[in-house]
């Protein structure tokens, strides 16, 4: 009935990617989390569930809806394939929760299916090789399940959404040696990391206006930070000595996110409530076509 999110930060060649999704032989934080959470719903007796999920890449300001049909994309195996026209648009609900309306969501029903959903959606990031990465992410990646469960007798319905999100690493691009159209990815990460600073200072300093709207990752992670959701956020950071002043700056980052108090709700609702919001968004939608 909650909203979580868990996301990795820290600079380029950290290992984010290897603490969210890890190997075969050493899973990550995603999948341990997909086998926690059909755990927990397997162990609900008296309960009925719907799950589905969707994924979202990040790259170069663009949002791409990994989900999507392959022949609706343009080519993805360059570094310079992008959809033509995002069709993808980021709005709250009455809660305050981020929904996204366009993306396309696969309906799953066992953990087999949603770690093959998964793994499909990572095969398609946008990765190169620099100096400091031989994969280097080139984008922000978010994975976002949604599950409903209702009680049989009752018929009462939680509601929940659980984000893993990896990051890309910040870059400094006389270490990473990047060029050309590499460059510019290094930019839009570096971009898109200092405007979600700028979101997690103005919250430590309750501000009154918070720039959610700078970028649409702080657009995203906006019910994330600050919001209603309950949020872990990993650190990583490079052992080695001639990091050690990006090593600082993503601890100060950390130390900085760890002030920012979340109001937590849980979402019940009744199938009647739930049915009236349905409809709203409905007749909001057909109104916005005309």
């Amino acid at each position: 009935g909650y909203n979580v999110t868990i996301f990795a930060y820290g600079q380029t060649g950290a290992g984010k990617t290897h603490t969210m999704y890890g190997s075969t032989d050493e899973p990550g934080i995603a999948p341990r989390t997909l086998d926690h959470l059909f755990e927990t719903l397997d162990g609900m007796s008296g309960y009925t569930y719907t799950m589905r999920c969707y994924m979202l890449e990040l790259y170069q300001d663009t949002l791409i809806d990994v989900f999507a049909a392959p022949q609706a994309l343009s080519p993805r195996g360059s570094l310079t394939g992008l959809p033509g026209k995002e069709t993808i648009k980021i709005n709250k609900d009455s809660k305050g929760i981020v929904v996204v309306d366009g993306v396309t969501e696969r309906w799953v029903s066992t953990k087999e299916e949603l770690a093959r959903a998964m793994e499909e959606g990572i095969k398609q990031r946008h990765i190169t090789e620099t100096k400091m990465n031989v994969e280097s992410s080139r984008s922000h990646l978010l994975f976002t399940i949604l599950v409903e469960v209702t009680n049989i007798e009752t018929q009462r319905t939680n509601s929940g959404k659980l984000t893993l999100v990896d990051l890309a690493g910040s870059e400094r691009t006389k270490k990473s040696g990047v060029q050309g159209g590499a460059m510019e990815e290094a930019k839009a990460i570096n971009k898109s990391l200092s405007a979600l600073g700028d979101v997690i200072s103005s919250l430590t300093q309750k501000e009154k206006h918070i720039p959610y709207r700078n970028h649409k990752l702080t657009q995203l992670l906006s019910d994330s930070l600050g919001g209603a959701a309950k949020t872990l956020m990993f650190v990583n950071v490079s052992p080695a000595a001639s990091n050690a002043e990006e090593t600082a700056s993503s601890l100060q980052y950390a130390a900085r996110a760890k002030q920012i108090k979340n109001k937590v709700s849980r979402n019940d609702e009744s199938q009647e409530l739930i049915a009236l919001r349905q409809e709203n968004i409905r007749l909001q939608r057909m109104v916005g076509e005309r």
